[in-house]
């Protein structure tokens, strides 16, 4: 892996850019990347983030709104406008249902299936519409299944453009132990971006935005301090840097096999995601949409 700073085109005024995420609460990670865009950069949601409704004691619509409200006043925040934002209101507690009747009912996969393959058309649509120079999305990864699988949306709808560059932001993988980087085998190009003190204060005020996600956004951070401690230790005892302060992501290859399990081994992705008791398995669950979008 080699870490080098990004191309400058990508923050020219004139360059069309485009971020496409799962989850409101998936840019918090990505703040310093948000300020930096230029100003007619674009911005999409897939899924309304209604799935953990239940836990948080609220209504699955009513959840749903406040999590939209949360990531429109962390983008004010962050100096994107409203009308640069755009959701498409998925239900994820219906996508993991979806999910389960994939890998649990083989033969009877076409009702499920058309749901995936109606948010791939809606996602190509709203790419054609913006015609974007440069795309950035989540990281294929399998940390989350419906991040993974808002990147084979990324990833299709620019099928037909190879001149548009697409870029994946990693956010996490085998149970939070590699989050917000890459890997350490991760091959090929990565580039990183150093917020200023001015670009970490805006993204650390716009992380305080997401109430409904404190306890996880904190337990991310919480996350983060260690990692950064053990690094410090590792470079003979240097202060731990902040690494909110650091984002990166990396060029999608062109030749990425999607039927391939992230890690070659099943078990090894969506590690404790589950649905109504049942696993998450990427080979039943996300190669038949795969082979089914492609």
């Amino acid at each position: 892996m080699k870490v080098t700073p990004p191309p400058e085109v990508l923050f020219a005024p004139t360059t069309r850019v485009m971020f496409l995420f799962a989850h409101q609460d998936d840019e918090s990670a990505y703040g310093g990347l948000a300020q930096r865009a230029p100003p007619g950069s674009h911005f999409l949601w897939v899924t309304n983030g209604d799935g953990l409704a239940d836990q948080a004691g609220m209504e699955r619509r009513e959840y749903a709104a406040a999590r939209r409200l949360e990531t429109e006043a962390a983008m004010r925040t962050l100096g994107v406008d409203a009308n640069r934002l755009r959701f498409l209101g998925h239900s994820e507690v219906e996508i993991y249902r979806a999910l389960v009747r994939i890998g649990r009912e083989p033969g009877q996969r076409h009702a499920a299936l058309s749901l995936f393959r109606s948010i791939g058309a809606q996602v190509t649509a709203e790419v054609r519409a913006f015609r974007p120079d440069v795309v950035f999305t989540l990281a294929w990864q399998g940390g989350h299944p419906e991040h993974d699988l808002t990147h084979l949306y990324a990833r299709l709808a620019l099928r037909d453009h190879p001149e548009t560059r697409l870029y994946e932001l990693p956010e996490y993988e085998l149970a939070w132990t590699v989050l917000l980087r890459f890997p350490p085998w991760k091959k090929g190009e990565v580039h990183e971006v150093r917020l200023t003190p001015a670009e970490a204060a805006r993204k650390r005020a716009a992380l305080n935005l997401y109430p409904t996600q404190e306890r996880l956004l904190r337990r991310f951070e919480g996350l983060l301090r260690v990692r950064g401690w053990i690094e410090a230790a590792a470079s003979l005892g240097r202060e731990p840097s902040d690494p909110l302060e650091r984002e990166v992501f990396a060029p999608v290859p062109p030749g990425r096999d999607y039927t391939r399990a992230p890690h070659g081994v099943d078990a090894l992705e969506y590690v404790g995601d589950d649905c109504e008791g049942t696993r998450i398995s990427f080979r039943r669950m996300i190669v038949p949409i795969v082979q089914a979008l492609s």
